[in-house]
């Protein structure tokens, strides 16, 4: 069995076997042109769970919902952003109603950090938000630990939990990561709760470390005779060094979205790359660039131009460009999004605010 761990900071993943052990549906080329979005067509938006269900009834005009949260236990990193575009889409494209969650008691019970610790990284979280594109009229922000109706379906749901099946999906664990799980459960549930007009499609897009909670909430959610939620999967990107996972716990692996632009320019100087051992080698037999983390960072994040995309991969694999010129031309892109970025966020700081105190 591929086993996937959702609170390792790094662990390998084996995409073939996600299909084959765990059940996932690929995102084929039909799927990817219905979507029409950046993420699907670069093939970093890669596997689902019922999404063709969640589609059909958005395109027929029916109430859905695209649900998703953070942990407030680090600011906004490059995975965060990734996730928070494809929630932003799902509103934008199709009107769903994006359900989002500061996971504010995961936080707790994963990093040992207390509710008032992480406020103050929630509204920035928020704020990040917004600034990205989110829509808050049509949205329900809610901190975990102030939305009593996620509490309540977690007490009720954890009835059809046993201790055999949450160590079978989550192996020995501290029974509040068990609750915190069961809470995501409540989470993502919570968008057919009555209140908001009952049963109907979810989606809750995920990096594919998270399916273990996805596999847990559509269990229950069979259990509990409710429609089962959707998901769509993303690729994991590799930290800054090259290695498998970026990490909150490790600030240097990853690109923050606070981050001075003097600093996000030191990480991305010193980011891993595909280049050859001499200049000479690598003229003559091209970059890696499977290899270059940089080419991944302006794929899944900076480079929105498909012509500008492959011009960064010739320039690599003929050997015509070398790394230092390539960073020198590419980080800039990175760093003029980041400023922008900013801008906004300031702007949106009083309002993020504003949004949390109304949950408490």
């Amino acid at each position: 069995m591929n086993e996937i761990d959702p609170w390792a900071s790094e662990q390998q993943i084996d995409y073939d076997k996600l299909f084959s052990e765990f059940g996932m549906s690929k995102i084929d080329s039909q799927m990817a042109s219905r979507l029409a979005f950046r993420l699907s067509d670069r093939g970093i938006l890669f596997a689902h769970r019922d999404l063709d269900l969640w589609l059909r009834d958005a395109e027929e005009g029916k109430e859905v919902a695209v649900m998703s949260g953070i942990k407030p236990s680090s600011e906004f990193h490059l995975g965060s952003k990734l996730t928070a575009e494809e929630i932003i889409f799902f509103q934008k494209k199709f009107r769903a109603k994006v359900f989002y969650a500061i996971a504010d008691l995961e936080a707790y019970a994963d990093n040992g950090m207390s509710l008032e610790e992480t406020h103050e990284t929630a509204v920035s979280n928020v704020a990040d938000l917004l600034a990205l594109g989110l829509d808050p009229k049509n949205a329900h922000i809610y901190k975990q630990s102030q939305e009593k109706r996620v509490m309540q379906m977690a007490y009720l749901f954890a009835k059809r939990a046993t201790p055999a099946m949450l160590k079978a999906i989550y192996g020995e664990r501290n029974y509040s990561l068990y609750f915190a799980a069961l809470t995501q459960v409540g989470d993502i549930l919570l968008p057919q709760h009555k209140d908001f007009g009952g049963a109907k499609r979810v989606v809750v897009p995920v990096g594919v470390d998270q399916d273990p909670h996805m596999r847990l909430a559509r269990d229950i959610a069979f259990k509990e005779r409710l429609i089962l939620p959707s998901a769509t999967y993303h690729r994991i990107m590799r930290s800054l060094r090259g290695e498998s996972k970026m990490s909150k716990r490790d600030p240097g692996s990853t690109l923050s979205l606070p981050d001075t632009l003097p600093e996000a320019q030191k990480k991305l100087s010193a980011v891993f790359t595909g280049g050859r051992t001499t200049a000479d080698e690598q003229k003559k037999l091209g970059g890696e660039i499977e290899k270059c983390v940089l080419f991944d960072v302006m794929r899944f994040h900076f480079v929105e131009d498909k012509k500008t995309l492959a011009k960064m991969m010739e320039g690599c694999t003929s050997g015509k460009v070398l790394c230092g010129e390539c960073k020198k031309t590419y980080i800039k892109y990175a760093l003029d999004w980041l400023s922008r970025h900013q801008e906004k966020k300031k702007k949106m700081l009083p309002k993020a605010r504003k949004l949390l105190e109304n949950t408490e």
